[in-house]
């Protein structure tokens, strides 16, 4: 058995056997095995597709790389996959913890214009985001919940082959994205998972179709690890909430908590906990202070202080050029265009100013008058902010006639 020929019987549509892509994999993972022989099989299998069995194959040759994290009590965890303004995870872990779930999370930072939980978490001074595994473990076990920033103990290979995916044009692939999030969900522990796919020009997935697909093999092939799969497929054609921005979503999901948040922000939280909850207790922990407390206790158990958060920015009002409705408020370019703020990374290496960011004052279908404030942008540079202008204009159209507005949620597996 050797790689060429792996490469080769893929490269012909041919099926791999168990065997054959645990050797790859393992091998890949001592260094046996080229990234350039990688990424001629990532690139095999993108265009003549994984089979289910060998994705499920896949997986578990990931999985064997590393550690699987083992609970003495059932565990929730949550994934999307990737939006703007998608603060969900910040409401959604403790909303289910105040009503006794244990729920562990393990993230990640931002990629492209989507915001990444870590980066909003790493608003609030001092969170700590990078604890031991024990840490981790010992926290859900008191609090109820915690969020963490990914480990390198936990399905090393992956990030390899992820990095490798980014730079080869191999990313938009349902089995290789389901083998990337499932092994690393799996490797986490959880005996119930939910997945929020995101659908639209913000989201990777742009169409419902792609997205009912993604949704199916997450399910089928999640379950055939002995998990309990839900999927929410949601809309991303205009940001989540209000916010966009690390810190400004941080406020924003607080205001949820406390039962305060966007309609839109509050409906798909209820949603989505409540795949496995009851909405009307869903409903009342988030009016009656019981979802805020237990997000408090988290933050303070790794060591954050929410008492004085307040974005350090100056403020730029996005003015209504004519009366209308708002018939497009395009997620990606806003997204890039906060990313241009400065909220997000254009190279790993570049740092982020939480501070910067854009909260909407009207969501599509919205009636806006002429004059009417419909952004607020908070900057740190005026260099940035003309560059952040540009996308935001592009971003924004004002109709005459009253528009249809999307769906917020598509459908629901549970």
């Amino acid at each position: 058995m050797n790689a060429i020929d792996i490469i080769i019987k893929k490269r012909d549509g041919k099926s791999l056997s168990k065997e054959e892509i645990e050797f790859f994999i393992k091998n890949f993972y001592k260094r046996e095995i080229t990234d350039y022989q990688m990424s001629a099989w990532l690139m095999a299998s993108f265009i003549r597709g994984l089979s289910k069995e060998e994705t499920v194959n896949l997986i578990s040759a990931i999985l064997s790389t590393g550690k699987i994290l083992d609970w003495e009590f059932p565990v929730i965890d949550k994934h999307s996959t990737g939006g703007v303004g998608d603060k969900l995870s910040l409401i959604v872990v403790p909303l289910l913890a105040s009503l006794g779930y244990k729920v562990a999370k393990l993230s990640g930072r931002g990629l492209g214009h989507t915001g990444g939980t870590i980066d909003k978490l790493e608003s609030i001074p001092n969170f700590r985001t990078s604890l031991t595994l024990d840490e981790f473990k010992s926290l859900v076990e008191k609090i109820g919940c915690s969020i963490i920033s990914q480990t390198e103990e936990l399905v090393p290979v992956e990030k390899e082959i992820y990095s490798l995916r980014d730079v080869t044009g191999t990313v938009e692939s349902i089995p290789l994205i389901t083998s990337s999030i499932l092994s690393k969900k799996i490797a986490g522990g959880a005996k119930t998972i939910i997945f929020d796919v995101k659908v639209g020009s913000g989201a990777f997935m742009k169409d419902i179709k792609t997205a009912e697909e993604l949704a199916l093999w997450l399910k089928d092939i999640g379950e055939t690890f002995g998990k309990s799969i839900n999927v929410v497929i949601s809309d991303m054609n205009q940001p989540l909430g209000n916010a966009v921005g690390n810190l400004l979503e941080v406020l924003e999901a607080i205001d949820t908590l406390k039962g305060n948040g966007p309609e839109d922000l509050t409906e798909l939280a209820i949603e989505t906990a409540g795949t496995i909850a009851s909405k009307e207790l869903l409903k009342n922990s988030l009016s009656n202070g019981m979802a805020f407390n237990k997000f408090l206790d988290m933050v303070r158990a790794q060591g954050g202080d929410i008492s004085n958060l307040s974005p350090s920015a100056k403020r730029y009002d996005f003015i209504a050029l004519d009366s209308g409705y708002i018939g497009r408020l395009d997620a990606y370019l806003i997204g890039e265009a906060v990313r241009t703020l400065g909220a997000g990374r254009y190279r790993k290496e570049d740092r982020i100013d939480p501070n910067v960011g854009i909260i909407l004052k009207k969501k599509m279908g919205d009636y806006v008058e002429k004059g009417e404030v419909l952004l607020e942008i908070y900057y740190n540079s005026e260099e940035k902010l003309s560059s952040s202008l540009r996308l935001t204009e592009r971003a924004i159209s004002i109709n005459k006639d009253a528009v249809e507005r999307y769906p917020l949620v598509y459908s629901i597996y549970s």
